[in-house]
């Protein structure tokens, strides 16, 4: 039997059906990526990993490789530890775009700080030869 066209089963089926569009709707607000998250876990990271390069050489004392290798996992950890963390303070569902995009930022300041200097060390050797 099918539902007559202005029962009260048609209501309740055009309900549930907006309810659903509006909560997809917020989903999608929930699921996006948060600037001061990402910004806050980037610098966390950062944080991590010259905290770990200083306890794995200085305190440790291990090799260059190995203290590299612990501030690397250190960055990592400190990284994805502070993004989930906000993300779940800030109840949005998007830690993973969070996480992802302070990974980015990262590596985005790790290569400008490389090409700056090397282009400090070009333009130094350039004046010294002069």
């Amino acid at each position: 039997m099918t539902p007559d066209r202005y029962s009260e089963d048609l209501f309740d089926e055009i309900e549930d059906d907006l309810l659903q569009e509006s909560l997809e709707a917020g989903d999608e607000e929930r699921m996006a990526p948060s600037l001061p998250i990402i910004l806050f876990s980037a610098a966390s990271g950062i944080a991590g990993g010259v905290i770990g390069l200083y306890v794995s050489s200085f305190v440790l004392g291990w090799g260059p490789p190995l203290s590299a290798g612990a501030a690397t996992l250190a960055l990592l950890f400190s990284l994805g530890v502070s993004g989930a963390i906000l993300s779940a303070a800030t109840h949005t569902r998007g830690a993973p775009v969070n996480i992802a995009f302070s990974c980015v930022a990262v590596i985005l300041a790790a290569l400008f700080m490389g090409v700056c200097v090397m282009g400090g060390a070009v333009i130094g050797a350039l004046l010294a030869g002069l």
